[in-house]
């Protein structure tokens, strides 16, 4: 038992035993090697080095992870060009209201302040956070390449002919249309499908741009407020004035009754 144990000892450590004399390329040029005969002893004996040196390389191992290249941060991942006068005067030059809309809505985001932008839409409250000039700028991109026809001052116009009834309104731009029904009654449009995206005829006036109402009509009348339209406020004041001293209507509307469709009417906007 003894011996075994020696052995089991040595053999592993047979490369201490190694001649230090070597080859030009490293190797030893004779080992040293443990032997034991019948009778149980050990013995060394020195045998020649004729094994050549062999070089060795790694492999990686399978299991290793694979690198996953970083992320890309949401700025990278989202296309998209940033909203700006120049962009919106270049959807609406190419005839694509569509697009021009959808940078329209970015754009009141990104003007009315981090919040707003952080949240993705914009409060009431925020709207006065807009500069008169660049919301003069939309509007004017509008009339502009709709031949008046569309932009947020010939809504407010609309608007206040509506006497700021936001259900007339709705109708007399054609963000609700009238139901192939016996009785007079009106739905609102699904977005985007069912709204109007080219100039035509008989396109409603003030069509576009739209405004999200699904949170109330307190930003749009906000909008409409702004002191950018504020001339435009003073204007229909002065034909106020004419109206009620000419005793005409500046409006078919003014006066009348409001339809009974229009009061039992609940508020569901959808876009």
């Amino acid at each position: 038992m003894a011996n075994a144990s020696l052995q089991s000892f040595l053999l592993p450590q047979h490369h201490s035993f190694a001649s230090t004399g070597g080859s030009h390329d490293g190797s030893p040029s004779a080992l040293l090697k443990l032997s034991t005969n019948t009778g149980g002893s050990i013995s060394f004996r020195l045998h020649p080095n004729t094994s050549r040196s062999v070089t060795t390389t790694s492999t990686t191992n399978s299991s290793a992870p694979t690198p996953v290249a970083p992320a890309a941060s949401a700025a990278e991942e989202d296309s998209s060009p940033a909203p700006s006068l120049d962009l919106l005067g270049r959807h609406l030059v190419a005839g694509d209201y569509r697009q021009a809309d959808e940078t329209t809505r970015a754009l009141i985001i990104d003007l009315a302040g981090e919040s707003a932008r952080r949240r993705g839409y914009v409060f009431f409250s925020e709207v006065q956070f807009i500069s008169t000039e660049d919301l003069r700028a939309i509007d004017e991109l509008w009339k502009e390449h709709s031949n008046g026809k569309f932009g947020y001052s010939v809504q407010r116009r609309l608007w206040e002919k509506s006497q700021r009834d936001f259900t007339r309104f709705f109708i007399r731009v054609g963000w609700m249309k009238k139901l192939d029904t016996e009785v007079e009654q009106y739905n609102y449009r699904a977005f985007p499908d069912e709204f109007i995206w080219e100039m035509k005829d008989d396109t409603p006036e003030g069509h576009l741009p739209l405004t999200n109402a699904l949170r109330g009509t307190q930003l749009l009348g906000n909008i409409f407020t702004h002191p950018a339209f504020q001339e435009d406020n003073q204007e229909d004041e002065a034909a106020a004035e004419e109206s009620a001293t000419t005793g005409q209507s500046k409006d078919d509307n003014k006066g009348r009754e409001r339809p009974k469709f229009m009061k039992d009417f609940k508020p569901n906007y959808s876009f």
